[in-house]
């Protein structure tokens, strides 16, 4: 099944994946803060808590900017998380060192991350109809996750070339351009016209899911946080490739999950993928080859470009539109305290374990709570 293709919902779908790339290339510029922080002379412990909290201020911020994007409005929530991302960014001319001011700004900018995350995603939702939100998520999160493919490895040649600040500049420009981009999308909030289902009740039928969110999350912080730092891409250009093979692996996944593939979109997916998850993380432990990196790199953003799709529509089948937005939020809060624990938690066990230590742990986590996930979802 393919995306429904009126003229209106195409020319909305193409704004918003626009919006969502340039935002993305942002954030992926970002995944080299790791490696600003690690020349800097980093441990890996501030390394994991500066990770950590800028994925923790987007896990605090979930719940509130849910319910704003249900009150005020889509897009005016979403411009707000924009400007407090470039505020952020731009911090970082003034206090480019770790210390109270970098560490506060982060918690600014992961605040402004969440809104803008949460505020597209729910736009999206409004926009696809139930029966295809699977293939549009799919198809909307390769625009999402295209950045991530091609970004890391232009933000290393141009931290090489001309240094980080001029990364973080250009991470300012990208957003300052999502947020022009932002401006031409429709505005698909309604007044209140449906009677919400409780808060309670979408606790209790989402708890599994967001189990599964939280699990998802867990590896991608151990990916995208220690992977870039470990010795297995320690030399240059390393990071980069492993990134580009991470989202050409997610990518390709869900262009075909959303073109024809539908069974890449369906609830039995979803074991396999997490099997594939925790292979990829646990295969980090057995050497220091290129051709491992890759490889894991290609299976676990493959996994990840199952999982979050099929996450996403199980969650919002059957929520109204004056729900969408705090459901939304909620699955990515579930993603942002998986990396939260993997971030800061992991982050103190590496200066025990080192970093193959937590890739097996890690890898362990992912098995354990994607089988936690699966039973307690069946009941």
């Amino acid at each position: 099944m393919r995306p429904p293709a009126s003229h209106g919902f195409r020319a909305a779908f193409r704004t918003a994946n626009a919006a969502a790339f340039l935002f993305s290339t942002s954030q992926a510029f970002f995944l080299l803060l790791p490696v600003y922080l690690h020349q800097n002379g980093s441990s890996p412990a501030q390394i994991g808590l500066v990770a950590g909290l800028l994925r923790a201020s987007s896990l605090l911020a979930r719940p509130l900017g849910g319910r704003l994007l249900d009150y005020f409005g889509r897009r005016s929530v979403t411009g707000v998380g924009g400007c407090l991302a470039i505020t952020a960014i731009l911090s970082l001319f003034l206090f480019p060192h770790l210390g109270m001011p970098f560490l506060a700004m982060r918690v600014v900018q992961g605040i402004g991350t969440s809104l803008v995350d949460s505020g597209l995603g729910t736009l999206v939702a409004d926009l696809s109809p139930p029966t295809a939100r699977a293939q549009v998520f799919a198809i909307y999160t390769v625009w999402l996750n295209l950045a991530g493919a091609l970004m890391p490895g232009l933000g290393e040649a141009i931290a090489r070339r001309a240094g980080f600040l001029s990364l973080f500049g250009a991470a300012a420009l990208a957003v300052a351009g999502g947020l022009v981009t932002l401006g031409r999308l429709p505005e698909t909030w309604r007044p209140r016209q449906e009677e919400g289902r409780p808060v309670p009740g979408l606790l209790k039928g989402a708890a599994p899911l967001l189990l599964g969110g939280v699990v998802v999350g867990l590896a991608y912080s151990i990916l995208t946080v220690f992977v870039p730092v470990a010795r297995i891409a320690a030399a240059p250009g390393r990071a980069g490739l492993f990134f580009f093979a991470y989202f050409v692996g997610l990518i390709g996944v869900r262009l075909a999950g959303g073109l024809g593939l539908i069974w890449l979109a369906q609830p039995t997916a979803l074991l396999p993928a997490y099997g594939m998850l925790a292979a990829g993380l646990a295969a980090l432990a057995l050497g220091d080859s290129s051709i491992v990196l890759v490889g894991v790199g290609v299976v676990c953003g493959a996994s990840h470009g199952v999982l979050m799709p099929v996450l996403y529509a199980l969650l919002l089948f059957g929520i109204p539109r004056d729900r969408r937005g705090w459901a939304v939020a909620l699955l990515a809060a579930a993603f942002d305290f998986g990396n939260v624990l993997g971030a800061m938690g992991l982050g103190l066990a590496a200066e025990a374990l080192g970093y193959r230590g937590i890739f097996a742990l890690g890898a362990a986590a992912v098995v354990v709570g994607a089988l936690a996930s699966h039973l307690w979802g069946r009941r």
